[in-house]
């Protein structure tokens, strides 16, 4: 191995010798050059190829080329190139095929390959290339596509192309992006015949026979789109355009159709077979009538919440041509009311139309409210659906209660939670916090159990003190309860002009009976408010937290506590 890497050093020393003399680089820079090439020789030829020893020194010799071809610019030098550039170039030649002999398996190498030979000019190795890419992954249609854009693109040999498109579909039978790649070369060259007066006919027959054969073969409704996006796109004869359409057309008991066809409308690409579901006496252009009367009859024959999505956002995105902004409004909103009415919004659909009716103030409370009860059962499962009830419902307590029981049964555990916090912010009443109180006692949910503390903080924001106390009293009763309701319940006393310290040491006490045993936090703060207070208590709370804790908690307690001491 040690010969081989000096021969291919020695084979260096032209090279070298020549990036000196043009003063590219100096000495030093040069030997460091010969010390990296004779590193990554070594590498390239262990007898355990690794594959990243080959991309650190394609890699490195890239940034050479890169390097070289900026110190000419500089020095505006040009001399000496076949020496120095081109040398580099074919050194790295050899790295990539014996880089590809090595590891033919991985793709991305011959992608890589064929960039370098782009860049340096060597196009000619290009196609065999690809040939020895397709003979070792001709399993993936995405490499005879390579092949096929290599000669289209960079060659401008649509023969060549044609002939990997149709060697790959031959492999491939089911792949569209082959059927799709030949159908626009087919195209092409159909165009091209009619600009050089050649034989149009034979070519446009190929192209038919083309999109009728991946149709076969390609059973995705979505190919015969792109197929007909093709059409538009090369400027097709009449003739294939109208069977694609047609084909289309055929397909309507797929709801994708009418969604493809209404968006092609918007385009200004007809079908006649729709103008029977079109509104003519309405305003609108013809494009935004088309429009909407292919999406009404497909929502007509399609309960499907996504093709209604799909109705509201094409008009939400329509373009000054097509509708004015007034008309835009109108349509959006007929669209939103058709949905409603169908039973086929969203959960987002619906919130967005009806807050666009809130801007609007076109609606009294009532018949927003109206709106909001009929919804259907798929709605009322939304938590959205369920507020906006509750803030038109505002002034009627019996009726706010009710709409909260509805709900609770209606949500999910979760989704109740964040109704009733929702009550419990806007709750200014004595008589509804009391009835909200009784119902949450009544209420089944554990769920609900979280809102306690902010219930019990209510309850003191409302009916002051000695409520807070009755409640915390009546909550401790039933434990375990939450540590945050008992550190509510401190914080209330603390809050007083004259805190109750035999109180708050009450809350303490419970606090740790029913956390002691996994929450430092609260031997921490029970100890610091003795310890404020001026008592001799907190060695013995000291004492009953090492005790209580759980074992890999206490050493937790034992530093925190030094800690404290220290500040």
């Amino acid at each position: 191995m040690a010969e081989q890497v000096n021969q291919r050093i020695e084979n260096m020393i032209n090279e070298l010798e020549q990036m000196r003399r043009t003063n590219l680089f100096d000495d030093e820079e040069i030997r460091e050059i010969s010390r990296k090439r004779k590193e990554f020789e070594y590498r390239i030829q262990r007898r355990v190829k690794q594959k990243e020893d080959f991309v650190q020194y394609i890699a490195y010799e890239i940034a050479l080329l890169e390097d070289i071809s900026l110190r000419r610019k500089q020095a505006k030098l040009g001399e000496k190139k076949k020496d120095i550039e081109f040398a580099i170039a074919k050194r790295l030649n050899k790295i990539f095929k014996q880089f590809i002999y090595r590891f033919q398996n991985e793709v991305e190498i011959y992608f890589e390959y064929i960039k370098f030979c782009k860049s340096v000019g060597f196009d000619q190795a290009i196609s065999g290339i690809i040939g020895q890419m397709l003979q070792i992954h001709g399993d993936k249609p995405k490499m005879w596509q390579l092949a096929c854009k290599w000669e289209k693109q960079e060659q401008n040999n649509l023969e060549t192309a044609r002939n990997f498109l149709l060697k790959g579909i031959h492999r491939h039978p089911e792949s569209d992006i082959l059927y799709l790649e030949l159908f626009q070369i087919e195209l092409t060259l159909c165009f091209r015949a009619k600009s050089e007066e050649q034989d149009v006919e034979t070519q446009l027959k190929r192209a038919d026979v083309i999109w009728r054969n991946g149709i076969k073969h390609v059973h995705d409704i979505h190919f015969l789109f792109k197929l007909y996006d093709i059409c538009l796109k090369f400027e097709a004869d009449d003739s294939i355009k109208n069977a694609i359409k047609e084909e289309i057309w055929s397909n309507r008991d797929n709801k994708d159709v009418w969604s493809y066809i209404a968006s092609k409308e918007l385009e200004g690409v007809h079908w006649e077979e729709i103008e029977d579901y079109c509104d003519e006496e309405s305003n609108y252009s013809e494009e935004l009538k088309h429009f909407i009367g292919t999406y009404k009859e497909a929502l007509t024959q399609f309960s499907d919440e996504s093709l209604c999505t799909k109705f509201l956002h094409g008009l939400l995105g329509a373009s000054e041509s097509v509708c004015s902004d007034s008309q835009k409004i109108w349509a959006v909103k007929d669209a939103w009311l058709f949905g409603l009415e169908n039973d086929v919004l969203s959960s987002e659909m619906f919130e967005f139309g009806f807050e666009v009716l809130k801007l609007e103030n076109t609606k009294s409370e009532k018949e927003l409210l109206e709106i909001l009860k009929s919804t259907s059962l798929k709605l009322k499962q939304s938590v959205y659906v369920w507020e906006q009830i509750l803030a038109l419902c505002k002034g009627d307590e019996k009726l706010l209660l009710q709409t909260l029981q509805e709900a609770t049964k209606m949500l999910k555990p979760n989704d109740s939670v964040q109704l009733w916090n929702l009550m419990l912010e806007n709750v200014d009443s004595k008589e509804l916090l009391k009835k909200l109180y009784t119902k949450f006692q009544n209420c089944e949910s554990s769920v609900l159990l979280s809102l306690k503390p902010k219930l019990l903080k209510k309850m003191y924001e409302i009916n002051g003190l000695k409520a807070a106390r009755d409640m915390y009293e009546e909550l401790i009763k039933a434990p375990p309860t939450q540590v945050e309701v008992h550190k509510t319940m401190i914080e209330i006393e603390k809050s007083q002009e004259k805190p109750n310290s035999k109180n708050i040491r009450k809350y303490y006490e419970c606090l740790v009976q029913q956390h002691g045993s996994d929450n430092v936090e609260a031997w921490m703060d029970y100890m610091k408010f003795e310890t404020e207070l001026g008592n001799t208590q907190a060695a013995n709370i000291y004492r009953r937290a090492v005790a209580a804790l759980k074992k890999e908690l206490v050493e937790v307690f034992i530093n925190a506590q030094t800690m404290a001491k220290l500040k």
